[in-house]
């Protein structure tokens, strides 16, 4: 604070001084120049002509001559020069599009022009990771879908927000677990069915998530916790959500893991999605 009124005081007398020595210079000139006596100049002497006497050359009537002046030009026409064109804002809309592949897969495609390298937030089915747009304002995923309406909306940082719909007609053929966690938590799906990783660290707080497609709604599956350095001796907590013939069950999960001296180590729940299903029926 102390800085900052030394420095205005400084700037402050600067233009005060720069002031004063303008009004000075100003002042004294015009002083100097109302006090400097200006010399007269004596009046030429008068010429006189001898009565009768005419100078030589000189014709004592002379006689006037009319001389014709040519009118002056036209002015030229103002010329009303085009204002500039005003530049206009380049148009750059955020649009996502989406449409159903076989295996119940949404396919999505974002186009973001002036959006280049940007982070976002993707929600789909209860779900949301965090991802970004490539140097051209692009994005493509191939999403294992969670519901049958194949609803997915997206959240930039700045809260621009775009959504849109691909229906799944063979979600019924299909079940599915999926496990969401922030950064800094660490979990994994294991089964025999296809295991598809979900999210980039590209916020702030970046979000996660893995999708198991089951072959069967009673295939053995599991979800394991690693025992490391940043996850031992605390809690961790993610969200579960089954998703059987696009009808969802959500559930909160925590994990209380076990000390450092366990590193290296996993905490593993065996098929979690039973115990899902008889919670959401209570």
């Amino acid at each position: 604070m102390e800085r900052k009124s030394n420095l205005g005081m400084i700037a402050a007398t600067v233009v005060l001084a720069l002031g004063a020595g303008q009004y000075l210079q100003t002042s004294t000139a015009q002083s100097a120049a109302s006090q400097t006596p200006i010399p007269k100049a004596d009046p030429p002497p008068p010429l006189r002509l001898a009565a009768g006497t005419p100078l030589t050359a000189h014709d004592p009537q002379p006689i006037p001559v009319m001389v014709k002046a040519d009118p002056p030009p036209a002015p030229a026409p103002a010329v009303l020069s085009e204002p500039a064109p005003v530049a206009k804002a380049p148009d750059c809309p955020v649009t996502l599009d989406a449409f159903a592949a076989d295996g119940a897969i949404l396919s999505l495609s974002l186009t973001a022009p002036c959006r280049a390298d940007q982070g976002f937030v993707l929600r789909h089915g209860g779900i949301a990771v965090t991802y970004a747009t490539n140097a051209a304002g692009s994005f493509f995923l191939d999403l294992p879908a969670l519901d049958a309406a194949g609803e997915v909306s997206l959240r930039f940082a700045d809260g621009t927000e775009t959504a849109t719909a691909a229906p799944l007609p063979d979600m019924a053929d299909h079940q599915r677990l999926a496990l969401q966690w922030l950064d800094g938590d660490s979990f994994t799906l294991s089964g025999d069915g296809a295991v598809t990783t979900l999210g980039t660290k590209a916020t702030v707080l970046p979000m996660y998530a893995q999708i198991i497609t089951l072959p069967a709604p009673d295939a053995p599956h599991s979800i394991e916790a690693p025992v490391t350095p940043l996850t031992c001796g605390r809690e961790m907590m993610a969200l579960a959500v089954y998703s059987e013939a696009g009808n969802l069950t959500l559930s909160d999960l925590s994990v209380a893991m076990p000390d450092c001296d366990a590193e290296g180590g996993f905490v593993v729940l065996n098929n979690p999605v039973p115990d899902m299903k008889l919670a959401a029926q209570n």
